[in-house]
């Protein structure tokens, strides 16, 4: 059901995809999934279950976002109207001009390279966060993680399909301090129907509201909140990050602030649904231990 209802997401707005684009995303699912067939064909001690466990989460979470993060593509060629008037207008309430933080930013070369590293970190900060978790061996923290990222990753595609943003760049015509071209010719491109082709090896992150990457860093901080010493340096970080997104000129200060709710939103769903799931899958694994 799920590539089927991909298909018609990518087929009704008449976007193709470049499958011979997908084979390392291909090699890397099969051999997570290889390696957990192993250990469920050939079942060995219950503390090796979580090795198992860990390879089926991982499967699952790079399966999931091959399929979500195209969908970006799909949500933009819906061709809704671009929602920059509105978010410019709310910046402006909030007394925040992106293009004036972004012209001081570019004066200070040393807060210029602080901001662009800390953006930068977001992708690897998602990667180490799941093997952190694995080598800790913190399942309920780890099936935490993915849940968290697929039900936001999952509504931040949904809120640019309905609230596209050309963002700050454009819409002002000014110059970030973080060359985030290929991004806008995509939004733009994809918006217009201009660009149909879909290709793999040149994904990028073109949600703006909510800043998905304030949302992954405030995840990325909250899987650590039992461990105080991964936690501290963590917030120092990601505070920087989502101060980042908005004075590199990237991000309107709006979509930092709509990332709050959303992280809200999914740490009630997990404690009402998610949660209840995992502590039944503990009693079921418990009763086969025994």
């Amino acid at each position: 059901m799920l590539a089927v209802g991909t298909i018609l997401f990518f087929a009704g707005p008449g976007l193709t995809i470049d499958w011979s684009t997908t084979w390392l995303a291909a090699l890397m699912l099969a051999a997570l999934f290889v390696g957990w067939l192993n250990f469920y064909l050939v079942p060995g001690p219950p503390r090796e279950w979580f090795v198992a466990e860990s390879l089926l989460l991982t499967f699952l979470m790079l399966l999931l976002t091959n399929v979500l993060v195209p969908m970006q593509y799909g949500a933009l060629a819906l061709g809704m109207p671009y929602a920059d008037s509105w978010l410019a207008a709310s910046d402006a309430r909030l007394g925040v001009h992106v293009p004036t933080l972004a012209a001081w930013t570019r004066a200070h070369p040393l807060i210029s390279s602080i901001v662009t590293f800390t953006y930068v970190t977001f992708g690897p900060q998602l990667l180490l966060t799941v093997l952190l978790l694995v080598v800790l061996r913190e399942r309920e923290r780890l099936w935490e993680f993915a849940f968290h990222f697929h039900f936001c990753l999952t509504l931040t595609i949904a809120a640019l399909a309905l609230w596209p943003s050309i963002c700050p760049v454009p819409y002002y015509g000014f110059t970030p301090t973080i060359d985030y071209s290929r991004a806008l010719t995509q939004i733009s491109g994809f918006h217009d129907r201009s660009m149909t082709l879909i290709r793999f090896d040149e994904l990028d992150g073109l949600v703006s509201f909510p800043s998905f990457h304030v949302i992954g860093a405030m995840l990325v901080t909250w899987a650590f909140r039992h461990r105080r010493r991964v936690l501290i340096p963590l917030i120092v970080l990601n505070t920087g990050l989502a101060i980042s997104t908005v004075i590199s000129g990237i991000h309107y200060a709006v979509d930092v602030l709509g990332a709050v709710p959303l992280v809200g939103g999914s740490l009630v769903a997990y404690r009402w649904w998610g949660q209840r799931r995992l502590i039944a899958e503990e009693v079921v694994q418990e009763s086969k231990a025994a």
